[in-house]
C-alpha cells in the first residue's frame, strides 16, 4: 500500500463571498484558466475584473435561488462555486452549478467541500428543485466526485467544443433533485 505523499491542508471554510472577494476570485479564475484544459474559456477570452466580479457576487447572493461561495484555506481563496437559479419564471426551481478549485489543492477535498455547501444550501432553499451542471466527459475525476454526491448525466452533447488542435471534446450534462 502506497501512503499519500501529499501533506494534510488546513481546515478549509466555506462562506459566502462578500464584495472584497471579488479579486481574488478573479485572480484565481485566471489561474484555473491559464490551465487551459476544464474551461470552455481560454485565458485571453476572459475579460472579468473585480468589479464585475464584485457585482456577481452581490447580485447572486441577493437571489432567493443564487448563491455566490469561496473556500478559503489560512484566509486564502482556493475555491468558488457559485448556483445560479434561472431567472424565467419556469427554470427558476434549477441551479446551475459551476464550480473553480486551484490546481495545487485540486484532489484534496476543496471541491468536494465546496459541493457539500452548494448542495446543502439548495436543500434548504424553498425556490430550488433541481442542480445542474456542466463538465468535459473527459475529466473523469470530476465527473466521478459529481456522481459520488448523487448527480446523473440527463445528456451528452458529442463534439460540443473544439480544441486549437481541432480536437472535439464532448460536453456532459449532469444534474440532480434536490
Amino acid at each position: 500500500m502506497v501512503a499519500d505523499t501529499q501533506p494534510a491542508l488546513p481546515p478549509i471554510l466555506i462562506e459566502n463571498a462578500t464584495d472584497a472577494d471579488a479579486e481574488a476570485v478573479v485572480s484565481m479564475y485566471r489561474r484555473v484558466l491559464e490551465e487551459g484544459q476544464w474551461f470552455i474559456t481560454y485565458p485571453d477570452e476572459f475579460k472579468g475584473d473585480a468589479t464585475w466580479q464584485a457585482k456577481i457576487i452581490r447580485e447572486w447572493n441577493n437571489e432567493a435561488n443564487s448563491r455566490f461561495m469561496v473556500a478559503r484555506i489560512d484566509g486564502q481563496i482556493v475555491g468558488a462555486v457559485s448556483v445560479s437559479g434561472g431567472n424565467k419564471e419556469r427554470a427558476k426551481h434549477v441551479g446551475m452549478i459551476e464550480v473553480y478549485v486551484t490546481q495545487e489543492t485540486r484532489g484534496r477535498g476543496v471541491g468536494r467541500a465546496l459541493m457539500d455547501a452548494a448542495i446543502v444550501w439548495a436543500e434548504s432553499n424553498p425556490i430550488l428543485r433541481k442542480l445542474a451542471l456542466h463538465v468535459f466527459e473527459d475529466n473523469v475525476r470530476a465527473v466521478r466526485l459529481y456522481e459520488e454526491l448523487g448527480f446523473v448525466t440527463e445528456g451528452c452533447l458529442v463534439g460540443e467544443f473544439q480544441e486549437v488542435d481541432g480536437s472535439l471534446r464532448n460536453d456532459l450534462l449532469m444534474a440532480r433533485k434536490v
